[in-house]
């Protein structure tokens, strides 16, 4: 069978939900010289088909061998602070007519999540990770991550939906496997997810419009949610683009799209019809440094990482990492910075 939007990594399957991104794309971070194995690069051109058709030639990477390193094609997209058109009027209405028929048959509309209209859907990402799964006897994984271009919590729903399918394969190999000897697995299959952190300046918490339970129409979400979905669809590990210790440094090195709804390839986003007010420069370091002291407090395994490039204070970061994360119940999951490198 052939999988085109997940990719394996070792032992580590990795799910891309989208290529669009809030700041610049963590893959664009390691740097102009930075390559990935073909397979990988193939399914995140794949997404970026999906999202944006014709934007990338297909089989782009057909000459090259199984084995080769690729660069990813440039990064043409509009850093957005939104994937959806939040059209209050018109959004409400339908909202809470559908609240209405669900309550009215006597069903639980939390559980009920239309598809976010986004591409690839919620239900082929949802169909590709469940067959991958149980197409996997020889217990080839040891762990799901949510992962690629772009930034998962701009799509939170896909997000909550992905991790949810894993539940049972889970409860499986925990039912016939011994207990796992990561001391820092709550698990035997356990979801990861790499984000740059910024889901607190994302409007509506990234939060399909169509979702009712999460809406954020008719009564405005707040921001702990996000976490306590996380935690309630089966994500127990987080990595963390934190990057630098410095606030006005971590703007100049990412260019959060939450300031302007815009970001380096210009552009007002997709959220532009929203009344968000645009935040001041350095807040967006400061929402990342809260995520993470908020994840770390309720018990997540929380992994700070940063890239290793000229001018960025190794130490200072250090020092920072290891306040944040000294909320944290568990003393063993205090862990230093994990730097990658920086491809020039």
């Amino acid at each position: 069978m052939i999988y085109k939007f997940t990719y394996t990594l070792g032992r580590s399957l990795y799910v891309p939900i989208t290529s669009r991104c809030n700041s610049i794309p963590l893959p664009t971070t390691r740097g102009d010289g930075f390559v990935l194995p073909k397979q990988v690069a193939q399914t995140l051109v794949n997404v970026r088909n999906m999202e944006e058709p014709g934007c990338v030639q297909e089989n782009i990477y057909n000459e090259y061998s199984e084995d080769d390193r690729v660069m990813l094609p440039r990064y043409d997209f509009p850093l957005v602070n939104s994937l959806h058109q939040f059209h209050y009027n018109d959004l409400s209405k339908h909202i809470q007519q559908q609240r209405d028929i669900k309550e009215s048959q006597k069903e639980d509309y939390n559980e009920y999540i239309e598809d976010d209209g986004l591409e690839p859907s919620i239900e082929t990402l949802v169909n590709e990770v469940t067959n991958r799964l149980n197409n996997d006897s020889d217990n080839q994984f040891d762990q799901v991550v949510i992962a690629g271009e772009g930034e998962p919590t701009l799509r939170m729903d896909a997000l909550l939906a992905v991790a949810h399918s894993i539940k049972p394969f889970r409860e499986d190999k925990e039912n016939n496997t011994n207990k796992s000897s990561d001391r820092y697995s709550t698990d035997k299959l356990p979801v990861r997810l790499i984000t740059n952190g910024l889901c607190y300046g994302v409007t509506n918490l990234g939060y399909s419009p169509y979702n009712l339970k999460r809406s954020g129409v008719i009564i405005p979400q707040h921001r702990h949610v996000i976490l306590r979905d996380m935690q309630d669809a089966g994500i127990s590990r987080l990595s963390v683009a934190l990057n630098t210790a410095n606030r006005h440094e971590y703007d100049l090195l990412m260019e959060p799209s939450c300031y302007t709804g815009g970001g380096m390839m210009g552009g007002d986003g997709l959220d532009s019809d929203n009344t968000q007010e645009p935040m001041m420069p350095g807040i967006a370091h400061d929402l990342v440094c809260e995520f993470i002291m908020e994840a770390a407090k309720l018990g997540l395994d929380v992994e700070i990482t940063g890239i290793d490039r000229e001018g960025v204070d190794r130490v200072e970061t250090e020092r920072l990492a290891r306040l944040l994360l000294s909320v944290s119940p568990d003393k063993y999951r205090r862990r230093n910075v994990r730097w990658r490198k920086y491809f020039d």
